[in-house]
């Protein structure tokens, strides 16, 4: 009995052939300058931004306040809000957020200044050059109640 290396080739089918057929060299990836660019919107940094912060634990969205009262509370599930100013390959990031009671306040916002500039290097090739974090509040997880005195 013969292998499939050693049968006739006219026995063989339309579809067997293919890779003898496609034996020319791979084509070689352009050089990177000649590939284009690639261009970044604040929106989008903003997102990285949002889903960085977001990875840090204790970390919620912020609270609205108009005319220093609260309107609604803060976001739990870490919908943090950000905003990105882009100059070249150089960001400044403002992260607005909120701790969740009893962390401590700044090494929470250390661990998401960290988080954001290494997320932005591995995943956007940028460079942070500043970022602040705004907090807005200390919410509690819910877990403690309000005792009437």
């Amino acid at each position: 009995m013969q292998d499939a290396a050693t049968q006739d080739p006219a026995a063989q089918g339309p579809g067997d052939t293919l890779a003898e057929e496609q034996t020319g060299p791979e084509p070689a990836l352009a050089e990177q300058s000649s590939r284009g660019e690639l261009e970044l919107r604040d929106r989008a940094v903003g997102r990285l931004v949002v889903m960085a912060a977001a990875e840090v634990d204790g970390v919620a969205g912020p609270v609205t306040r108009v005319l220093g009262q609260k309107l609604g509370s803060a976001d739990l599930d870490g919908h943090v809000k950000a905003e990105v100013e882009l100059s070249g390959q150089v960001a400044t990031v403002t992260v607005r957020l909120s701790v969740l009671w009893p962390l401590p306040i700044t090494e929470v916002a250390d661990q998401v200044r960290q988080r954001v500039r290494q997320r932005l290097d591995e995943l956007a090739g940028l460079r942070v050059a500043h970022v602040d974090v705004q907090v807005t509040s200390l919410p509690t997880d819910g877990c403690t109640r309000r005792r009437v005195q």
